[in-house]
């Protein structure tokens, strides 16, 4: 994204009541614990590393729409 971070975003988003509640799913090239856990901090519901299977990907959308 050319001007925000996956990061940023998703701390914009949790601001706004209307997606307080609302799953999170980031999808990047990072795969490092210390990025997991920024992703976490700022309200990632969820954490998918690219390339991805998209069975897993179908997985980890099931798993956080319950």
């Amino acid at each position: 994204m050319p001007r925000m971070d996956g990061i940023s975003l998703t701390k914009k988003l949790r601001e706004n009541p209307k997606f307080k509640a609302t799953p999170i799913l980031i999808l990047t090239t990072e795969s490092s614990d210390q990025m997991k856990q920024a992703g976490r901090a700022a309200g990632a519901t969820g954490w998918l590393v690219k390339p991805f299977d998209p069975a897993k990907l179908i997985e980890v959308i099931g798993k956080v729409i319950r």
